[in-house]
């Protein structure tokens, strides 16, 4: 069946990508993604730019339909030719994604940025929402600034805060788009603590980054992509003492002399 939960076990993935293709025009961006992962498993997936790294992210919530293959999330199946409002819309109400950009109202506070969508999305009541909001903003340490504007807020409390807004929505999986790459390096560090929390209490994540450190500390798998392929797959020690493609040696080698 296209677009309706499974019956699979609650043990089964949460993720799984199969023989996945993704064309921009002639451009080949997803070669034959073959790719699971299990509740409460995190990913980390690195690799040079262009590799089909924020590709691969954005189609698992199908924010990039795909071409050929067959998706599964949190119960979801999707094939390619049947990609439909319906999908999308299922998909986003099992699936949390935090962005490069904040992407936050302006105009809006904090408080009322984590909860327009439960509200007016979702039809939880504004005093769930409130209590749900107040809740993540204090998870990612950020509750006395509740009522503070995005602009009163440095780039990694916004980023906090967008992060605390995904929260809201009570996602089973999260994504997470090079969510340090817009930050200043003083700032980078917050973040990555904040989503080091999430990753002790058993949140299930997929992680762009080019944080090679917290991948190691992180990550129960690390995944290197290529030319849109993905070419390893490994434990971190593994991904990082031991690498078996030649192509991941280059890129670990290119990182060290930086």
């Amino acid at each position: 069946m296209t677009n309706t939960p499974s019956n699979e076990p609650q043990t089964a993935s949460v993720v799984r990508m199969s023989g996945i293709n993704k064309w921009y025009g002639d451009y080949h961006a997803l070669r034959d993604i073959e790719l699971q992962v299990a509740p409460g498993e995190r990913i980390v997936i690195c690799g040079p730019s262009g590799s089909g790294k924020s590709t691969l992210v954005r189609t698992v919530n199908l924010l990039e339909p795909f071409q050929q293959g067959r998706l599964h999330v949190c119960g979801v199946d999707v094939d390619a030719d049947e990609i439909t409002r319906a999908a999308r819309l299922a998909v986003n109400r099992r699936v949390g994604m935090v962005f490069q950009q904040f992407n936050l109202f302006p105009h809006m506070t904090a408080l009322q940025n984590l909860t327009v969508g439960p509200v007016w999305g979702s039809g939880v009541g504004r005093k769930e929402a409130h209590e749900r909001a107040m809740h993540y903003l204090e998870r990612v340490g950020l509750r006395e600034h509740a009522h503070k504007h995005p602009a009163q807020l440095s780039g990694g409390q916004q980023q906090r805060v967008a992060i605390a807004r995904t929260l809201c929505t009570r996602p089973q999986v999260v994504l997470f788009d090079e969510p340090t790459a817009s930050l200043d390096p003083e700032m980078v560090n917050e973040v990555l603590q904040t989503m080091e929390a999430l990753a002790g209490e058993g949140m299930t994540m997929m992680i762009v980054t080019h944080e090679m450190g917290f991948a190691r500390r992180v990550a129960d798998r690390v995944i290197f992509m290529d030319q849109g392929q993905v070419i390893e797959t490994a434990a971190p020690d593994d991904f990082f003492d031991r690498p078996q493609s030649a192509r991941l040696r280059t890129f670990l080698g290119q990182l060290l002399t930086h």
